[in-house]
């Protein structure tokens, strides 16, 4: 078995720097600075995580999500962003986000919200 495939979708090139540097030792991670082309990518190729951020100049990671979770229920989406607020973590959850990460956060934070996310993503029955 290959590895993991995950998608980093932010507007932010140091963001995407540091998620891919954390991740690319477990998974195969693809990146981009538009919400548009992640979502895109995201319906189009098999990933087993993706990541986005919430505020983004073309369409938002809400957006991002839902979309997501409407045509692929079974893939793990998790929201990250430096404008964490308790609104939009509960919007986002009820949206299926599998995790809500505030920026700035660790390394060892991340990859452990990213290992559960896919853990629990697996032992869920898949949805009909």
């Amino acid at each position: 078995m290959g590895k993991r495939k995950a998608l980093v979708i932010d507007d932010e090139q140091i963001v995407l720097d540091s998620v891919k540097k954390i991740l690319e030792e477990d998974y195969d991670v693809e990146v981009t600075l538009s919400g548009r082309q992640g979502l895109e990518w995201a319906l189009k190729k098999p990933y087993d995580i993706v990541l986005s951020d919430i505020r983004m100049p073309d369409i938002g990671g809400m957006i991002v999500l839902r979309d997501i979770k409407r045509a692929k229920p079974q893939v793990p989406v998790m929201i990250i962003t430096g404008y964490a607020s308790v609104n939009s973590a509960v919007q986002a959850m009820k949206l299926g986000a599998a995790d809500y990460i505030e920026k700035p956060f660790t390394p060892d934070d991340l990859m452990r919200a990213v290992d559960l996310a896919i853990e629990q993503s697996a032992s869920r029955p898949p949805d009909e």
